[in-house]
C-alpha cells in the first residue's frame, strides 16, 4: 500500500499523481507549483541535493502531503479501518469520566488507606493497559487524579478526610463539562444529527431558584476588592497605561497579594527582563514568598500556577487567538496581561484584547488606577499608598506649609513642584523609605536631581562621585567660594533626553540616568563653554523635534496603508523571483527570526540595494550619485 511509503524525491510525483492535483488542499497545490518550477517537473533535483534551504522547504511539502494522505485513507478516497488494540474514543473519555466523577465524590469525607490505594491501582491499571492513552480527552486531568492519590497514599494515615481546592475541582468539573458539550447529539430517523439535536445544552429556570445558586469567587479582600471586585476562578484581565504611570508596579504589587493568600503566581517580565528594576519593585513592596515565581519567558507547562501575569503581551508577541488558547488551554487559571500603550495612551493592539477578558485596568496618570470590568464597574486605587495631598484646616481653607527653595525650581511645574513637597514631607516625618519608594516611581529624573545629596543619602539613595563631591563642597564652602559667581546648571530638558539617545547608539551604550549625569558633569568640569553649547543647541532640536512631530503622524497613516498593501490575489501570477511569498519561502527560519526581532533593518538594506543599482523607489534608473541621494545612503 503506496499510503505506507514515506515521501521522497523518488516517489513524490508518483504520490501526487495517484491522489490527483485536484484533490490536494491549497497549501500543498502551491507547495507543488513550486517543486515543478524548481526541478523542471522532477526532472533535475539538483537545487535540492545543494541548497539546505530549498530542502528544508520542499521536506516540509514532503511531510504534509504524507500526512493528507495518512489521514485521508487509501488513495481512492475511501477511509480504512484498522484494527488495533486501542479503544476507541467514547470508551477513553467513559472510563476517564467516571474516574474524574469518582475522585471529587471522595471531597468532604473521611476514607481508609486501603480504599485509597484501591481508587490508585484502578487508575494504573488503566493506563498500563492502554485503556487510557495520552490522546484521550481526559488525559490530563486522570494524570493529576494519579498524582494526587499518589501523594495521598505516601503521605497519609490510616485514614484521611479529604478536602479539595477550589482549582482543583473548578479544573475537573471544566474537563467534565467540556466533555458534555462534545457529546454527539442523538440521530433522526434518517440516522443523522438533527440541528435540534446537536444545540449545546440550554438552561431555563425559575428566578427564586437562580438567586439561591451558589458561584465559586475567590475571596478578594481589601483594595483589591474595592479596585477588581471579587471575581470567580479562571478570570481574565488586561492591565494597561502609558510608561512610568505605575503599571509594572501596580501588578507586582497584585503578584504578591494572590501568592500570600490564594495560590501561586508565574510573573513573566518578558519585557523588564530579570533585572534590578524588578528585583527593587519586589523588595520595596515586600512581595517575596514561596508562592510567587518569576521568569523572563512563558514557559509551556503552566500546569503548577493558578495564577499567570504577563507582562507584556505586546512584547511576547501573543495574538487574541494565541490568549484565546492559553485559557482554553489552562482551564481553572487566572490570566493578567499587561499591555503597552499606543502615543495617545490607548493599549496596542486589537480592541477583541479588551472584548476578550473580564477585567479591564488602566491607568490614566502617575499612581492611579481604575477599573471597568463586569465584577466591579468603576473601581479605583492609589497605586503608591501615599499620594501628596494638601493639609485642611478647621475652616476649610488649605494650608501651604513653608517649604525649602528646592522644593520649587523655577523651570519646573507646578506637578512638579508637589511631588518635590510631597517627599520633603515624608522626609520631615522621617518615612524615608516611602519617600524613596515615591521618587523613583512617581518622578522623573529631572525632579529627582533637586533633592539635596544629604536628603537624598538619608532617604536611602547613592551619589555619584562626582555627587558626593558637591555635597562635600556644599558643606565646607567658605565665605570667598560664595561670593564667586555660581556656575550655571544644565537643566535636564528635552535636548538632553535626545543626546543621551545618540551616546548610546553612537558608542553602543546603555546609560542609567545616574550614569549619564555623572558623564555631562564631567564634560561641563572639563569645558569653558558646555552649557552654552548644549543652550544654542536646545531651540534648534526642539524646532527640529516638532516638525519631525508632525512627520511621524503622516507616516503612522503611510504604515497602517502600507500594512494592508499585501494581497496574495495580486501576486499570484506573478513569476517566483517577483513574488514575495516565494522570496520568503526560501529564507531561513534564522533570518527571518532576526528580521522581526530587530537584527537588522530590511526597509534600509532594500533602499541599499537600490542605491546600488543606480534607481530610485520606483525602479527607474536615475544614476548612481542620485540614487544614492534619493536613498540617503551615504559612502
Amino acid at each position: 500500500n503506496f499510503k505506507r511509503m514515506e515521501i521522497t524525491t523518488k516517489n513524490y510525483f508518483k504520490a501526487i499523481k495517484e491522489v490527483g492535483f485536484e484533490n490536494l488542499p491549497e497549501v500543498l497545490k502551491k507547495s507543488h507549483l513550486v517543486i515543478m518550477t524548481k526541478t523542471d517537473e522532477g526532472k533535475d533535483w539538483s537545487i535540492y541535493d545543494n541548497d539546505a534551504d530549498v530542502k528544508r522547504v520542499f521536506d516540509l511539502a514532503f511531510e504534509k502531503l504524507d500526512e493528507f494522505i495518512d489521514n485521508k485513507g487509501d488513495l481512492s478516497g475511501t477511509p480504512e479501518h484498522h484494527v488495533t488494540g486501542k479503544k476507541n474514543d467514547k470508551q477513553e473519555s467513559t472510563l476517564a469520566k467516571k474516574f474524574i466523577e469518582r475522585f471529587l465524590f471522595l471531597g468532604g469525607k473521611t476514607h481508609q488507606k486501603n480504599e485509597i490505594e484501591g481508587f490508585l491501582n484502578d487508575v494504573q491499571n488503566a493506563i498500563r493497559e492502554k485503556e487510557i492513552v495520552k490522546e484521550d480527552a481526559l488525559s490530563k486531568e486522570i494524570m493529576l487524579i494519579q498524582n494526587k492519590l499518589l501523594s495521598l497514599v505516601n503521605s497519609m494515615g490510616k485514614s484521611i478526610k479529604l478536602e479539595f481546592s477550589p482549582a482543583t475541582k473548578k479544573q475537573l468539573q471544566l474537563a467534565l463539562n467540556k466533555l458534555r458539550a462534545k457529546k454527539p447529539g442523538k440521530k433522526g430517523l434518517s440516522g443523522v444529527e438533527t440541528e435540534e439535536e446537536t444545540k449545546p445544552k440550554q438552561n431555563l429556570m425559575n428566578s427564586i431558584e437562580f438567586s439561591n445558586l451558589h458561584f465559586n469567587s475567590i475571596g478578594f479582600t481589601g483594595k483589591w476588592l474595592d479596585l477588581i471586585g471579587d471575581p470567580s476562578l479562571g478570570f481574565t484581565a488586561m492591565v494597561f497605561g502609558r510608561p512610568k504611570m505605575g503599571k509594572s508596579y501596580l501588578c507586582v504589587d497584585f503578584a504578591g497579594y494572590l501568592a500570600r493568600n490564594h495560590g501561586t503566581v508565574l510573573y513573566v517580565a518578558n519585557e523588564e527582563k530579570l533585572d534590578a528594576t524588578l528585583q527593587m519593585k519586589l523588595n520595596d513592596k515586600d512581595v517575596k514568598h514561596e508562592n510567587l515565581f518569576v521568569s523572563d519567558y512563558l514557559p509551556e507547562d503552566l500546569s503548577k500556577y493558578q495564577f499567570i501575569i504577563l507582562d507584556s503581551v505586546n512584547n511576547l508577541g501573543l495574538s487574541p487567538q494565541d490568549l484565546q488558547r492559553l485559557k482554553r488551554n489552562n482551564p481553572g487559571k487566572s490570566f493578567i496581561f499587561i499591555f503597552q500603550t499606543t502615543k495617545d495612551g490607548k493599549f496596542k493592539g486589537a480592541n477583541s484584547y479588551q472584548h476578550d477578558v473580564d477585567v479591564v485596568i488602566e491607568v490614566p496618570e502617575r499612581g492611579k488606577a481604575t477599573q471597568f470590568g463586569r465584577f466591579n464597574q468603576g473601581g479605583e486605587m492609589n497605586i503608591f499608598e501615599d499620594a501628596p495631598m494638601e493639609t485642611e484646616e478647621l475652616s476649610g481653607t488649605s494650608k501651604k506649609p513653608n517649604y525649602p527653595s528646592w522644593t520649587a525650581p523655577k523651570y519646573l511645574n507646578k506637578t512638579d513642584h508637589q511631588s518635590l513637597q510631597h517627599i520633603f514631607d515624608l522626609y520631615q516625618k522621617k518615612k524615608f523609605k516611602e519617600a524613596m519608594e515615591y521618587a523613583l516611581y512617581n518622578c522623573d529624573t529631572a525632579i529627582r536631581d533637586e533633592i539635596p545629596g544629604d536628603i537624598w543619602k538619608k532617604m536611602g539613595g547613592q551619589l555619584t562621585k562626582t555627587g558626593e563631591e558637591k555635597l562635600k563642597a556644599a558643606k565646607g564652602k567658605s565665605a570667598s567660594k560664595e561670593a564667586e559667581p555660581k556656575k550655571q546648571t544644565i537643566v535636564f530638558n528635552s535636548t538632553i533626553r535626545a543626546l543621551k539617545g545618540v551616546l548610546e547608539r553612537e558608542w553602543d551604550l546603555e546609560l542609567t540616568d545616574a550614569e549619564y549625569i555623572e558623564l555631562l558633569d564631567i564634560a561641563q568640569e572639563r569645558s569653558v563653554n558646555f552649557y552654552e553649547v548644549v543652550t544654542e543647541m536646545h531651540p534648534n532640536l526642539t524646532a527640529f523635534m516638532t516638525q519631525m512631530a508632525e512627520a511621524l503622524k503622516v507616516w503612522d497613516q503611510t504604515k497602517r496603508k502600507s500594512e494592508e498593501k499585501f494581497d496574495p490575489e495580486f501576486y499570484a501570477n506573478r513569476k517566483d523571483d517577483d513574488n514575495p511569498s516565494f522570496i520568503f519561502s526560501l529564507t531561513s527560519s534564522k533570518l527571518l527570526a532576526e528580521a522581526i526581532d530587530g537584527g537588522f533593518d530590511l526597509i534600509y538594506l532594500v533602499r541599499r540595494e537600490l542605491a546600488n543599482r543606480g534607481q530610485d523607489s520606483k525602479g527607474k534608473w536615475v544614476g548612481f550619485d542620485e540614487a544614492k541621494k534619493i536613498h540617503r545612503i551615504g559612502e
